[in-house]
């Protein structure tokens, strides 16, 4: 279960016990969870706090709450977003992507995207992972956006990736790629850098954008085994194949499965079907597409109720439901698969819509998942 908000201990008022009573109950056996060592800025969901909420939050004792889950044999899994951070980018505005057409990056709905090759920003997401390593001895690490800029969740079918930003282009980031490919690229232009990269060195630019994702994820590792030996590291996966638009997963986003199973324990997929416009069977589909490009655990991560349908997000013929015969067609799928587990995106909407008829359904489909 990824626990990306609050709202268990700000809205419904749980205790860490009662907290870790209702996830067994739901037979959750780890939560992808975060916490005030790691907090997270809002996303598709709500997961700041809120001024309002501030003395309450106060009150929240994230030990208790993963020593609440550990009692219970669930496994803790402490999230830190690591290519996403609105508030150190505020704070660093030289960290702002620019893409093949010039353009500065502007915060789209609520998304905006750091390069894995911005060293300021994995030294400071190493130092908080260090503190939260230290004080909740998790079982693992999810890292979040480990990967290029670029707002995936708008790569619908049949998009025009020739149209889509597809970043960094910035002076800084073609100068380090060209004095480690042995390469003389002017950099003063990005849009000239881009046509030329693109035209003479595509290839060489794919893999160097990709290794340094990989090196981002091993520089957190190395930072992090001192402290706790053993510790498994997962990331949230793009859910494309790389015939999806002419490999853009690699191309654009940065993430090469392969290189990164020299990194990764389990690969999360993002397997949100009515997100990307999906039947209930792609889920599985491309989880074990990801399985097998990996040869690591890999996790299905379906969604628990339809997202982006309004603002800019609107009348872009994504389903406005997602009930509980639809949520079952995708867990029956994901259960014949080989995929490892599966995830449910998020605790939020279990509590929030718990009685309700479809998500009693979902609630109920979910307990004889390979029982």
């Amino acid at each position: 279960m990824k626990i990306y908000g609050n709202e268990w201990f700000l809205r419904h008022h749980l205790e860490p016990e009662e907290a870790a009573a209702v996830l067994e109950a739901l037979g959750v056996t780890f939560v992808i969870s975060q916490s005030r060592f790691l907090p997270m800025a809002d996303s598709a969901v709500q997961s700041a706090v809120t001024e309002m909420d501030r003395q309450r939050y106060a009150a929240l004792d994230d030990r208790a709450f993963r020593g609440a889950l550990g009692e219970r044999g669930i496994s803790y899994f402490g999230v830190l977003n690591i290519c996403f951070d609105p508030d150190f980018m505020e704070s660093f505005p030289e960290v702002l992507p620019v893409d093949q057409f010039g353009k500065v990056e502007e915060k789209l709905d609520w998304y905006v995207g750091i390069a894995p090759d911005q060293q300021n920003n994995i030294a400071h997401k190493i130092e908080l992972l260090k503190d939260a390593v230290k004080a909740l001895d998790p079982d693992a690490i999810h890292l979040g956006f480990v990967r290029w800029p670029g707002f995936w969740e708008t790569w619908l079918p049949g998009v025009d990736r020739a149209k889509m930003p597809d970043y960094c282009y910035s002076p800084q980031t073609v100068d380090r790629f060209a004095v480690a490919a042995g390469l003389q690229i002017p950099v003063d232009d990005p849009r000239t850098s881009a046509a030329i990269i693109a035209r003479h060195h595509r290839e060489v630019w794919r893999d160097w954008k990709c290794g340094e994702t990989v090196r981002a994820v091993g520089k957190i590792r190395a930072a992090l085994d001192p402290i706790k030996q053993g510790l498994e590291y997962a990331i949230n996966t793009l859910p494309f194949f790389r015939e999806d638009f002419g490999n853009a997963v690699e191309e654009v986003f940065g993430q090469d499965i392969g290189r990164l199973a020299g990194v990764i324990d389990i690969f999360e997929v993002m397997a949100y079907h009515q997100i990307l416009k999906r039947p209930p069977t792609w889920p599985a589909a491309i989880s074990e597409d990801i399985k097998r490009r990996s040869g690591c655990r890999t996790v299905c991560t379906l969604q628990a109720r339809p997202l982006y349908l309004d603002s800019i997000h609107a009348g872009q013929g994504r389903s406005e439901t997602l009930d509980a015969e639809e949520f079952s067609k995708a867990v029956d799928a994901v259960e014949e698969s080989s995929v490892d587990g599966l995830c449910v995106f998020t605790f939020a909407d279990f509590l929030e819509f718990r009685e309700t008829r479809d998500m009693r359904g979902i609630i109920e489909r979910l307990s004889r998942f390979r029982v």
